[in-house]
């Protein structure tokens, strides 16, 4: 797990994010944003990480992947994502980057809080007043998830496939999911677990990368979100 202040976990789900300074603007034009997801599918394939969830916000990029490989090609694939976001903006809208120093990251337990995370990301553009519904936002993982795009290039990890045996039925089981939504304290794990780079999980997940890694990566928070009924056990 390389690193002292950040886990990178191997085959493990992550939540990363880059985020700018002083909430500047990242994204100039609509441009930018397709620019940028298809960044995000190009770098991910040559990466070999499978991207579970995005979302584009207009000062920060969340994304939960998967690293295939050593998980330092999470750090590669986030620094060649900033890069070549930083030079397209310095190269036609002649500004200097903007992001953070660094990006941050936080492995997800796999079962209900990896569910939990996906919906999270693309709730955040409700969270953040810029839409009244998911659906209504374009520069997410849910409208193609739901099917609504062209190319459906998401990597569904287990959990999401075995809400059905077809997109429709596995997007009509999500669909209700996300409805529901997350509670505050649940909404409160996710954020301060990747803002901090620590684990997103349960207390058995922190006790199981403890004994693996050595390595303490407790989030104060809740221990599991809720199960929408009939949702498969994980």
């Amino acid at each position: 797990m390389p690193g002292k202040d950040r886990l990178l976990l191997v085959s493990h789900p992550h939540h990363l994010v880059r985020k700018s300074h002083g909430n500047e603007p990242i994204f100039m034009d609509d441009a930018d944003y397709s620019h940028c997801l298809g960044l995000i599918r190009e770098l991910s394939e040559k990466y070999s990480l499978s991207v579970h969830a995005y979302c584009l916000l207009p000062d920060r990029i969340h994304i939960i992947a998967t690293p295939h490989g050593h998980p330092t090609d999470l750090s590669t694939f986030m620094k060649a994502l900033s890069c070549r976001t930083s030079l397209r903006r310095k190269n036609l809208h002649g500004r200097s980057s903007a992001w953070e120093v660094r990006y941050r990251s936080s492995p997800v337990e796999p079962g209900q809080w990896l569910l939990a995370s996906i919906r999270y990301v693309e709730r955040l553009p409700v969270i953040h007043g810029l839409v009244s519904s998911a659906y209504h936002y374009h520069l997410s993982s849910y409208r193609m998830r739901l099917g609504k795009t062209d190319h459906y290039w998401l990597d569904d990890p287990e959990e999401y496939a075995r809400l059905g045996n077809t997109i429709e039925e596995r997007a009509e089981a999500y669909r209700t999911y996300m409805s529901i939504g997350l509670d505050r304290s649940e909404e409160t794990m996710i954020d301060t677990a990747v803002r901090r780079c620590r684990l997103t999980g349960s207390v058995r997940f922190v006790r199981e990368v403890y004994r693996e890694y050595g390595v303490l990566g407790i989030n104060r928070g809740p221990g599991r979100p809720r199960k929408r009924r009939k949702m498969p056990d994980s």
